[in-house]
């Protein structure tokens, strides 16, 4: 009987203690967006220009196609990615963490607000 009782305990204690916790963090969520957001630390990047980055495409669409509608097996399609994937694989080929010889050349040269145009542009793009 004392097993039962111990194992009645635990569950009694889990039952009451989860919920708990789970309004605690949604409450500290909460908090911590009401004072972040204002102050802009929320986004950790510039809003990207879409005509902007149609622009600086120019360059994209000798392998990548038009608009990034690549027909190329050798190229991926770049029109309709979200900009956050796009984003991060343009930041690996400019930091050199993901290799590509002619990606990582046309990278390094790109400065934050390129690699968000770019992202703007080709997630715009259907």
């Amino acid at each position: 009987m004392a097993t039962s009782t111990t194992n009645t305990t635990t569950i009694t204690q889990v039952r009451y203690t989860t919920p708990k916790r789970r309004v605690f963090t949604l409450m500290t969520s909460l908090a911590m967006s009401i004072v972040i957001a204002p102050m802009g630390i929320g986004n950790a990047y510039a809003a990207g220009s879409v005509k902007e980055g149609s622009a600086k495409a120019r360059a994209c669409q000798v392998c990548h196609g038009k608009g990034g509608k690549s027909t190329k097996e050798a190229y991926p399609i770049l029109a309709g990615q979200h900009a956050a994937y796009l984003r991060k694989q343009l930041q690996a080929f400019r930091a050199g963490t993901r290799k590509d010889p002619i990606m990582n050349g046309m990278a390094i040269e790109l400065s934050d607000q390129d690699i968000e145009d770019l992202a703007a542009f080709f997630s715009s793009v259907e």
